[in-house]
């Protein structure tokens, strides 16, 4: 019988990255990672997904601010910068970043920052990958990746920015002490010839960290009951 996947999922440059493990008890610490231009493929590449984690938004205000996020950066502190607005579900059909400007400032007063802008069609493509596959939803998680950090630094905020070099130096010691330094190599081999940053690889590890805390039941969710989304989906994120 083929062990589930449990995988851990960021974006990067040209699609997105995976790294994951076999979610089964007992079996091989076997380490994948994966590219690809879009994200039902990438999943694609996994016989099969007990529980994918992913660090973008799942679950879209109508009007204001989702609970989860500020709740995230309240958490965070100095990193809460990192959690960026997530779209209001009225603005995600807009098609140029002016349009979704407009109808966000028309629902809750506050226009689309360019940063959030560049992560709509991400959005999108999460958003159809749950309402065309509903079987998804039991299976797919958002997590951001700063929790999961401050997770593994005994509930402190990193210092400092994944975009300095010893704040990807502190990020690849916590994922080694984690996951081991072999495994982290090889997920370097494997990634070798791709678009994927180290940054986007320690971020994916950093979710697969906290999708396999949620498959043990030992996850942390924000908030501790979130409410759903117009489409049924719940608004939190969990690490």
């Amino acid at each position: 019988m083929i062990a589930p996947w449990v995988v851990g999922i960021d974006g990067c440059p040209g699609g997105w990255v995976a790294v994951a493990q076999p979610k089964a008890p007992g079996a091989p610490e076997e380490v994948r990672a994966e590219v690809a231009p879009r994200l039902v493929d990438l999943l694609e590449r996994f016989d099969a997904v007990g529980l994918a984690g992913i660090d973008m938004p799942i679950g879209l205000s109508g009007g204001g601010p989702r609970e989860c996020d500020l709740a995230a950066r309240a958490r965070l502190g100095r990193r809460g910068s990192s959690v960026f607005p997530a779209p209001l579900r009225p603005a995600l059909a807009a098609t140029t970043h002016h349009e979704a400007s407009e109808v966000s400032r028309e629902a809750c007063g506050k226009g689309v920052s360019a940063q959030a802008w560049n992560l709509f069609p991400r959005v999108r493509e999460v958003d159809r990958l749950l309402g065309e596959q509903v079987a998804w939803r039991e299976k797919l998680v958002e997590v951001h990746p700063e929790l999961s950090f401050l997770a593994m630094n005994d509930g402190e905020p990193l210092p400092a920015s994944k975009h300095r070099i010893d704040g990807i130096y502190r990020r690849r010691a916590l994922v080694a002490e984690a996951f081991g330094t072999a495994t982290i190599e090889s997920v370097v081999a494997q990634l070798a010839g791709t678009r994927a940053k180290e940054d986007d690889m320690l971020d994916a590890f950093a979710v697969l960290w906290s999708a396999r805390r949620w498959v043990e039941g030992r996850g942390v969710c924000l908030p501790a009951d979130p409410p759903r989304d117009s489409h049924g989906l719940p608004m939190r994120i969990t690490f």
